[in-house]
C-alpha cells in the first residue's frame, strides 16, 4: 500500500499557512455550468445548522464542515456570450475593465498563483481536470476551460481518467540524484566568461530552467518511490456511468492530494451552454439538456434543474467526505484544504452575474472556520472570496480583480 503522509516528507518551506512542520495546504476548485435553482438552492436561515432546502439534502452528512456563502457578485463585461465569461473568467485575476483577451477579461487564474506558492516543491504544480466528455465541439474553449495561465492562455485540462492516472502514477525511473548540469558546469562557466552581458543572462536563465525541470524529474521519481503499490486499478478510460466518471476522478486528485503529488487542482463538471443532451444516470431516465432547462418556465423543468443540482451538490459531499476520513497530521486532509463548488451565474435563464452561490469546505490549515450560510446583500465581488482564500494559501498581493477586501467572517 502506498505510505501516507509523514512528516520526513514534508520539504522545508512547503507549507503555506498553520505554522511550520505540519502537512502542506491543498485547493480544489470545482466548477458547475448554468447557474443553479434559487427557489431550491437557497436557504431560508443564516449560520451554522441553516436548513437544506432540495437541492442541498446531500450536505447531511458534511453540513459541520460547509459554509454556503450567497450573494456575491461579478461584473459581465459586455461584448462576448454571456456564458462565455462564466467559466472561463470565474477564477480570473483580472477586474472587469482589464480585457487582455480580445473582448474578455481572463488572466492568471486563482488556482495557477496559487499553485506557484504551493506546487514549488511537488511533481506536479497543478492538475487540471474535466468532465466534459461530449465529443462534439459545439463552443469553444471559453465555454469549457476555467483555469488560465494568462489571458488567453487556457491550461491543458485532462478529460480521460487513465491518462491522469498514468500521469500520476506512471513514474519517471530510477534516474540519478547527480544532476546534469553539476557534469557540465564548468564548461558553461568557461563559455559564460566569453559572453556579454545579455548574453550572460539568457545563459543563466536558460541552466535555471533546465535545473527546474530536472528537480521536477526528481520530485517525480521520489513520489514514484513512495508509492509501492496503488490501491486502485488503473482506469480503463472514461466511465459511462456520469456519476461514476465523477467520483473516479474525484479518487484521482484526492489520492494525489494524500501522497504530495500535487497541491492544486481544478475540475471543470460539464462545460457551459454545450447544449448536448446529458445523461445522469440514476437522476432520470432520458438525457437531459441543462442548458435548455434553464430557460423552460414550466415547473417541470425547474424540478429537472434541481434534480441536476443535487447530483453536483451530491459530488461536491462526496469529495468533502472523502478527504474528511482521510487522517493526515493532527486531524484530516479536510482539515488542511480548501474545496471550492460554483458556479458563474446564480440564474441561469436570467444570465445573472448577482447572487452568486459557492459552496466551500475545509479549514485550510486554520486559516478557515465553517461559518454555515453567510449571505451578503451584493456588495461584495465574488473576487473577496478569492482574495481570501488566496491570502490563505499564502499569496501576498493586497488585492485580487475587482476585490474590497478579505471576506473577515471565514477566518
Amino acid at each position: 500500500m502506498a505510505l501516507p503522509w509523514l512528516e520526513a516528507m514534508m520539504p522545508r518551506g512547503a507549507r503555506a499557512a498553520g505554522g511550520a512542520g505540519g502537512p502542506p495546504l491543498r485547493a480544489a476548485f470545482l466548477y458547475t455550468p448554468n447557474g443553479y435553482n434559487q427557489a431550491t438552492f437557497l436557504p431560508k436561515r443564516t449560520g451554522m445548522g441553516f436548513d437544506l432546502p432540495a437541492a442541498l439534502e446531500p450536505l447531511a452528512g458534511v453540513q459541520d464542515e460547509v459554509t454556503l456563502i450567497t450573494g456575491l457578485d461579478r461584473v459581465f463585461v459586455g461584448g462576448t456570450g454571456v456564458h462565455a465569461q462564466c467559466g472561463s473568467c470565474w477564477m480570473s485575476s483580472s477586474p472587469p475593465s482589464e480585457t487582455l483577451d480580445g473582448g474578455f477579461p481572463t488572466n492568471t487564474t486563482l488556482d495557477q498563483l496559487m499553485a506557484r506558492e504551493l506546487g514549488r516543491d511537488t511533481a506536479l504544480p497543478s492538475l487540471e481536470l474535466s468532465c466534459n466528455d461530449f465529443t462534439d465541439n459545439k463552443e469553444t474553449r471559453y465555454y469549457e476551460c476555467v483555469s488560465w495561465v494568462g489571458p488567453g492562455y487556457a491550461a491543458n485540462t485532462e478529460k480521460n481518467p487513465r491518462a491522469v492516472f498514468r500521469r500520476l502514477f506512471g513514474g519517471a525511473g530510477g534516474g540519478s540524484a547527480r544532476s546534469v548540469l553539476d557534469v557540465i558546469l564548468a564548461d558553461a562557466k568557461q563559455l559564460n566568461s566569453r559572453l556579454g552581458r545579455s548574453d550572460q543572462v539568457k545563459m543563466e536563465e536558460y541552466l535555471e530552467s533546465v535545473r527546474a525541470t530536472e528537480r521536477r524529474i526528481q520530485l517525480a521519481e521520489n513520489a514514484a518511490g513512495r508509492l509501492k503499490k496503488i490501491p486502485f486499478p488503473e482506469p480503463a478510460g472514461i466511465p459511462e456511468d456520469r456519476g461514476e466518471y465523477l467520483r473516479l476522478m474525484a479518487e484521482l486528485f484526492v489520492f494525489a492530494f494524500q501522497q504530495d503529488l500535487t497541491r492544486v487542482v481544478s475540475l471543470m463538471v460539464d462545460p457551459e451552454r454545450w447544449d448536448s443532451p446529458r445523461y445522469y444516470h440514476g437522476v432520470f431516465e432520458k438525457p437531459q439538456n441543462h442548458h435548455v432547462l434553464t430557460h423552460t418556465k414550466s415547473a417541470e423543468a425547474k424540478a429537472a434543474i434541481t434534480k441536476i443540482d443535487r447530483f453536483h451538490v451530491q459530488f461536491f459531499a462526496d469529495v468533502v467526505a472523502r478527504m474528511k476520513a482521510v487522517p493526515e497530521g493532527e486531524g484530516t486532509l479536510l482539515d488542511n484544504a480548501m474545496v471550492c463548488m460554483g458556479s458563474g451565474i446564480s440564474d441561469g435563464g436570467d444570465h445573472k452575474y448577482s447572487n452568486l452561490q459557492v459552496l466551500l469546505a475545509g479549514r485550510a490549515a486554520g486559516a478557515l472556520a465553517p461559518r454555515g450560510h453567510l449571505r451578503y446583500d451584493g456588495d461584495r465581488p465574488l473576487a473577496d472570496l478569492w482574495l481570501t482564500l488566496g491570502r490563505a494559501a499564502g499569496l501576498k498581493q493586497e488585492r485580487f480583480a475587482d476585490s474590497k477586501g478579505v471576506l473577515r467572517e471565514l477566518g
